[in-house]
């Protein structure tokens, strides 16, 4: 994202005071289990869950659209390694990974932080157990449905990608999934839709349709198109619902919030005063020694590492094009994802008109 003088600036100030731009730089010690270039991984002081890992990029971002592809990459790519070190420390049969964009959904912190939740069946963490009963109205719908497939069309032209060519086949594993809400974009490696009932309206769910149900089974390819798509949709809901933020929770693997074992993220639009606390945790020192917890993690994360030719990119084709009806691009400019959505809505309010 190219930054206007004044967002610098910003940034700049917010750097000087920023924790985790402290532990990064080692000005601040921390309990790291993982470090490599560009990303930082560190035990949580005061953990939800024993074994709760914060991973954060070293590079100061406040939120996902702020975050350069590349970079972007490069993190999310990790995940799959990295979730599989933290599951294996722990003999867990599930994880989760939070993130929280905007203080209303929970941001505590001006430098985007990614919480790593080792989970079993019967941990008594339920902060992620939800029976949804939020629906969205069919006006907003169509907004999502209307402009989710431009948002990702433009990202593919500006980010291409040689496996994209279309929406792919629907593995048979995913049948049931979708009478769960309203399909509003697929490609060869995700399903997304909009929950029927969800914890929040709008509530937006991401499935990889890869067979395999278990993040640390995903390439880093798979792996980053899952967040990837997750983060627009996360702009998408700011953008076109009028959110104040959005958490993103993926669940993975057998936990009391997944008894069904499936690999989805979940978007969750946030709104001051939803009474969706219950997502987050209370801080609070643990009753047990972190060195021991941090030696457990160590021990498996010796060998996570960016594997770079996961994502092909020395070999990537460029993206073959395809007609694109005219409502949907007017103009060959590089958008901000934010500004691509405001346009999109634009357009589609004027083609109602």
């Amino acid at each position: 994202m190219n930054f206007s003088p004044e967002i610098k600036a910003q940034l700049e100030e917010q750097k000087k005071q920023c924790v985790f731009c402290k532990i990064a730089s080692k000005e601040i010690d921390s309990k790291i289990v993982f470090e490599d270039e560009s990303c930082l991984a560190v035990l949580d002081i005061y953990p939800a869950i024993k074994g709760h890992t914060v991973l954060l990029l070293k590079e100061h971002y406040p939120i996902l659209p702020y975050i350069p592809p590349d970079e972007f990459k490069h993190c999310f790519g990790l995940m799959p390694q990295l979730s599989g070190a933290v599951k294996k420390a722990f003999i867990s049969t599930g994880i989760n990974v939070f993130i929280a964009n905007g203080g209303v959904a929970g941001q505590r912190s001006a430098h985007l932080l990614i919480h790593l939740f080792p989970r079993e069946e019967g941990d008594k963490f339920f902060n992620f157990l939800w029976n949804g009963k939020s629906s969205l109205d069919e006006n907003k719908l169509k907004i999502l449905e209307k402009n989710f497939p431009l948002i990702m069309q433009k990202h593919f032209q500006q980010n291409p990608e040689s496996w994209h060519q279309g929406k792919g086949e629907r593995p048979s594993f995913l049948q049931t999934t979708v009478s769960k809400g309203k399909i509003i974009y697929e490609d060869e490696k995700v399903l997304c839709l909009v929950a029927n009932k969800g914890i929040a309206a709008g509530q937006i769910e991401i499935y990889s349709k890869q067979e395999e149900k278990y993040i640390e089974k995903l390439s880093a390819e798979d792996s980053a198109q899952l967040f990837f798509t997750a983060s627009l949709a996360a702009t998408l809901v700011f953008e076109g619902l009028g959110a104040q933020g959005t958490n993103l929770i993926l669940k993975s693997g057998m936990a009391d919030d997944n008894s069904e074992g499936n690999l989805g993220v979940y978007v969750l639009p946030r709104m001051q005063d939803d009474n969706l606390h219950s997502l987050l945790w209370e801080p609070k020192p643990p009753g047990y020694d972190l060195n021991d917890i941090q030696a457990k993690i160590k021990d498996k994360t010796w060998n996570v590492k960016f594997k770079s030719e996961d994502l092909k990119k020395e070999d990537k084709p460029k993206l073959v094009q395809r007609p694109i009806p005219t409502e949907e691009v007017k103009t060959s400019q590089k958008f901000t994802p934010s500004e691509e959505i405001k346009q999109a809505i634009k357009d589609l309010q004027n083609d109602s008109n």
